[in-house]
């Protein structure tokens, strides 16, 4: 191999690994037990006061690189083992989100997080690109906003997100998988994730499947209101099984089976109903 081809399979990997480490946050982490590693390494000095079955044991001095075994992953603290007893760390002070590398699969396959700025077409509503990870849909009157981007989909996929948005009469999000065509105004053919809080405080989400544009509701989970709070949804979907699983902030809703699953889409799509919404930090993966 000569050096030029060397230096550009070393710069993709590089590049590669910075954009998975990015792709997966603390808290996203936190949501799904199956992406924690073994352990982690302090990359900062600090002190770490001992528990042993609830009870203080000791403080110890935690240095710069000492291995630690993980025991818990949350959105502001890593519970670690130190041999009987165990310790709390933040985050911060640890490598955790660089060693998703070793958790997630490759990133060659591996769809977002996506940048906002690029490729994504807003077709309908008042879309606002507030950075790179981030977007807005402010038009509060808008029965059905549109943005949308050409992803491939088939196969086991994940998708992850926050979003947050306001209560009204009819007011929810919209998330659209598996897309035939992310043109038409409910997709054409798919499935679409509705989070919903009616104007009494009642939030539900919904699983519906969407034949020729048109939509059926298929299950509903009754869930928490988080009126204007930011929500972390995770979607996982089989379209060998036609299985859809559904996590919010960190808690199981349930499921539903298609016995007639939608095999592959071609693209992917938010929108909104009768509300404000932001979305952000979204990613789009397959799953081995």
């Amino acid at each position: 191999m000569n050096f030029r081809a060397t230096l550009f399979v070393v710069l993709h990997a590089y590049f590669l690994t910075v954009a998975l480490c990015a792709a997966v946050t603390i808290e996203q982490l936190a949501a799904d037990e199956k992406l924690w590693p073994k352990e982690v390494k302090l990359t900062q000095t600090v002190p770490l006061q001992l528990y042993d079955k609830g009870r203080e044991s000791g403080t110890i001095q935690g240095t710069v690189g000492m291995t630690l075994r993980v025991r818990r992953v949350e959105a502001g603290r890593v519970t670690v083992e130190i041999g009987a007893a165990v310790a709390v760390v933040s985050p911060a002070a640890t490598d955790i989100l660089a060693r998703v590398a070793t958790t997630v699969p490759a990133m060659a396959t591996v769809h977002g997080v996506q940048s906002f700025r690029s490729d994504w077409k807003l077709s309908r509503g008042e879309w606002v690109v507030m950075n790179d990870g981030e977007i807005e849909q402010r038009d509060p009157k808008l029965t059905v906003s549109n943005a949308s981007k050409a992803i491939p989909q088939s196969g086991r996929m994940e998708y992850r997100l926050k979003q947050r948005y306001v209560g009204g009469k009819s007011a929810c999000t919209m998330i659209y998988l598996m897309c035939s065509s992310g043109e038409r105004i409910q997709r054409g053919d798919c499935y679409l994730i509705a989070d919903a809080l009616d104007d009494k405080g009642r939030a539900e989400v919904s699983i519906n499947k969407v034949v020729n544009d048109g939509p059926r509701r298929m299950k509903v989970f009754p869930t928490d209101a988080a009126n204007g709070g930011w929500i972390d949804l995770r979607i996982t979907y089989d379209a060998t099984k036609g299985l859809i699983e559904i996590t919010r902030n960190g808690k199981v809703l349930g499921s539903w089976t298609d016995a007639d699953p939608i095999k592959s889409g071609t693209d992917f799509s938010l929108g909104t109903c009768l509300t404000k919404a932001g979305f952000k930090d979204l990613l789009v993966r397959p799953l081995p």
